[in-house]
């Protein structure tokens, strides 16, 4: 099954992750982390928030933004994957996912996803 056919809901912090889990025990699921939320979250707790929701069930992904250096941030942090807005990042996108495929980092993109509200 693809990522892309998971029910995808967006979280602000942990404590969210944790109420989707305990709602949806059994189902296999994707934690959208929107970009507004990470900039004023900072990309440290970013990384803490990834090794803590790391399992097969879940799927923790970060919304980037325009901003390079928090998105070259994510990637040193070696998070697992990454969401693109194909309409903010035309022209930066070819250069995201060259530096991705190197580090292994799979990217995504937004208007793909089956995004559900909380």
């Amino acid at each position: 099954m693809s990522i892309y056919d998971y029910e995808t809901f967006e979280i602000q912090n942990l404590l969210d992750a944790i109420k989707l889990k305990k709602k949806y025990p059994k189902k296999k699921l994707n934690f959208l982390h929107r970009h507004n939320s990470v900039v004023w979250q900072g990309p440290v707790y970013i990384k803490i928030l990834s090794e803590k929701l790391n399992s097969k069930n879940y799927n923790y992904i970060v919304e980037i933004g325009e901003n390079i250096a928090l998105t070259l941030l994510l990637i040193s942090f070696k998070i697992k994957i990454l969401a693109i807005d194909k309409k903010i990042l035309k022209n930066q996108m070819e250069k995201i996912l060259s530096i991705t495929k190197n580090k292994r980092i799979k990217v995504i993109f937004l208007d793909s996803l089956n995004i559900i509200n909380n």
